[in-house]
């Protein structure tokens, strides 16, 4: 999908494809900087600033490994830096649901092998992009002893949500939830425009239900790292691994932010090639940008 487009797709909507090489991050290497506004920076300083904030949401396209090497590269880098000053660090994570917190420590951990992980947390069926896209950031966390968190919202909550709306959810279901802001202007203006090029066909969820499960799944996460954080004390730090509309200003980062009382950076990767497709709705801190313009094929 788009990289603007808040949703991600069921597994059940990608087609079968060649499984991608296992180092097809590490290829998909490039020189990046950040632009914030009008300012350009250029490591090492990008790093030094960004590790100034608390919580850094890492914008994506999923199937973008370059996108990918992007956020392994923030995430060495900030881990260093947080090392250096003894702060609690963790990663976490859109692509694995609440429930599966376990399974997802027990392998970063090295408890687990790779095909159990990917077993026990139904990772092929609940998120289902090439795992090859995914391994260097858990294993960076891995090498770091980094604390990984699944902070998404389960699959069958939000299932029930899309069916059938709010108003359908049972006692329990209801208890799942965050606290929820499902008046946010800006936030609903960004995704009706990302949404805008996927019409509305008989037998699919009404506009207002899929908004709610968008809302469902940033405020989940935003919880979901919050607590860690509360938990962890004043002075940890948290990256948040999530899709581009996850990481718009108004999306996990404003929820975060209203948890925390203080600013969460927002951040996307972006190819240099890519830079005039964004749109100004698409509203972000900073763009991690890869240059492109001389790069080979993965």
């Amino acid at each position: 999908m788009p990289a603007n487009t808040p949703a991600a797709p069921g597994a059940g909507e990608r087609p079968p494809r060649e499984p991608l090489p296992a180092d097809i991050v590490a290829r998909s290497a490039l020189p990046l900087h950040a632009q914030a506004g009008n300012e350009k920076l250029a490591e090492p300083e990008l790093w030094d600033r960004m590790a100034g904030y608390r919580v850094v949401c890492l914008g994506e396209q999923h199937d973008s490994p370059q996108h990918h090497y992007a956020q392994r590269r923030s995430i060495e880098e900030l881990s260093r830096r947080n090392a250096e000053k003894q702060q609690a660090f963790a990663v976490g994570f859109e692509m694995w649901q609440t429930p599966y917190q376990p399974a997802l420590s027990s392998f970063v951990a090295g408890e687990s092998t790779e095909e159990k992980f990917l077993a026990d947390s139904e990772y092929r069926d609940r998120w289902g992009f090439d795992f090859a896209l995914y391994r260097p950031l858990l294993e960076v966390a891995r090498e770091q002893h980094l604390p990984a968190l699944a902070l998404n919202a389960p699959r069958e909550l939000t299932r029930k949500i899309s069916r059938n709306g709010m108003a359908s959810l049972e006692a329990g279901d209801k208890a799942q939830l965050p606290e929820l802001d499902l008046a946010n202007a800006q936030h609903r203006a960004y995704f009706d425009k990302a949404m805008s090029g996927h019409p509305v066909s008989p037998g699919m969820p009404k506009p207002d239900d899929m908004y709610a499960v968008q809302v469902v799944w940033d405020e989940t996460m935003a919880d979901t790292a919050a607590h860690w954080l509360q938990s962890a004390g004043p002075s940890s730090r948290l990256v948040v691994v999530a899709g581009s509309g996850h990481c718009h200003q108004s999306a996990i980062p404003a929820r975060l932010s209203r948890r925390l009382g203080e600013p969460v950076l927002s951040t996307t990767a972006v190819l240099a090639s890519k830079l005039g497709e964004l749109e100004p709705e698409d509203r972000y801190d900073w763009l991690l940008v890869l240059d492109d313009s001389a790069a080979p094929a993965p």
